[in-house]
């Protein structure tokens, strides 16, 4: 046993006790949620592909959330405009605010007035602005853009062309970071692999044949750069406020359209520069922001992994897990991050079990069917 390892062990130790009631409660709630699948004779969702109507029909709510941004929406909001009056079609701009107390409602309203505003009491966080918003949407498609987003002009139609019949959930933007010179962290071509026992994430690099494509499969649809299926979103229940306040909320909300047999897409055609984390960061640190997205991939597998075979083998490597972290990250990055869950794990549990099974896709098909 090299140095390394020996130096988790101090760490691993002590979370040991609850791998172990992770376990039992994986292990419990997976039977107890297909005792109550077979009582109750839940649906299982056939898979859909009906013909989308023509262009012209196909009208989207441009839906940007903000919190004390005023700033950048006075950067990015033209670029939105801009973007609507040339895709015509009677699309919408709508600001969800939560709560700003920075003069944001004002500024909209005296520099932008062709945005439709949605004041919240208070910050709702992302999950639930955004959720709240698409409650009041009356067109077809909703389109989630953070307010960090520069949109390109004609970045608005690839996205609703996307939508080519009733199987398509939701179609995402091509990414870029304001700063060239940065490695390009994001590109909206997402994709996911579960090995030894656990997820890994990322977004994957698009290249010239990529860019020749009218869409691409990917594994989730990125929360802020993405047109929705407000139909379907609203069929799902959303967002899940399990993950507040931020990441893995879309990816979640992805995968159970996965599994619903819906598709997400990329449309490389549809560009946007981010000005990368610029509103998380000026509330929260990146150690937390990292932490909390470690957190959250524990509680989407707890919640949403059924393939017996993925489980076991999560359960069964756990302290390889946590090893492994422990030494990219430090023993109390991954202490703090899988004890959060822990907390939170009975959430997730109930989640597990009164989630509808979603029948025609399994966890394999899944991760195999978003990387086409």
């Amino acid at each position: 046993m090299n140095t390394q390892k020996l130096r988790a062990l101090p760490y691993i130790v002590p979370l040991f006790p609850f791998d172990i009631i992770v376990a039992v409660c994986l292990l419990v709630a997976s039977v107890v949620a297909a005792v109550y699948d077979r009582r109750f004779f839940r649906p299982r969702y056939p898979k859909t592909g009906g013909h989308r109507p023509p262009l012209q029909q196909k009208i989207a709510t441009i839906q940007i959330l903000n919190w004390n941004g005023r700033d950048l929406l006075r950067q990015c909001l033209p670029s939105v405009i801009d973007a609507v009056r040339l895709a015509g079609g009677g699309h919408k701009i709508l600001l969800v605010d939560n709560g700003s107390t920075d003069g944001s409602v004002e500024l909209t309203r005296q520099e932008f007035p062709q945005v439709h505003i949605l004041e919240l009491d208070r910050n709702y966080g992302f999950i639930g602005g955004n959720n709240r918003g698409v409650q009041t949407v009356d067109t077809e498609f909703v389109v989630f853009l953070n307010n960090d987003m520069i949109v390109d002009r004609n970045f608005l139609r690839p996205l609703i062309d996307g939508f080519t019949d009733d199987s398509v959930f939701a179609v995402t933007s091509q990414i870029f970071l304001e700063d060239s010179s940065r490695r390009r962290e994001e590109t909206g071509k997402t994709r996911a692999k579960f090995e030894r026992g656990f997820f890994e994430v990322w977004h994957e690099e698009i290249d010239a044949k990529d860019e020749k494509r009218e869409t691409i499969p990917v594994f989730w649809a990125g929360g802020g750069s993405c047109a929705f299926d407000r139909a379907k979103y609203l069929e799902l229940g959303g967002l899940d406020e399990l993950y507040a306040p931020f990441y893995l909320e879309d990816t979640d909300l992805s995968y159970r359209a996965w599994k619903r047999g819906w598709k997400c897409l990329l449309a490389p055609a549809s560009r946007v520069i981010h000005k990368h984390r610029a509103t998380s960061s000026r509330t929260f640190s990146h150690r937390f922001v990292d932490n909390t997205i470690r957190r959250n991939l524990y509680l989407f597998i707890w919640k949403n992994i059924r393939d017996v075979q993925m489980l076991l083998g999560h359960i069964i490597n756990l302290p390889r897990i946590h090893g492994r972290s422990i030494m990219n990250n430090g023993g109390a990055f991954e202490v703090q991050a899988y004890m959060r869950a822990v907390v939170k794990m009975p959430m997730a549990i109930l989640r597990r079990i009164g989630q509808t099974p979603q029948g025609c896709a399994s966890d394999r098909d899944v991760i195999a069917g978003s990387r086409q």
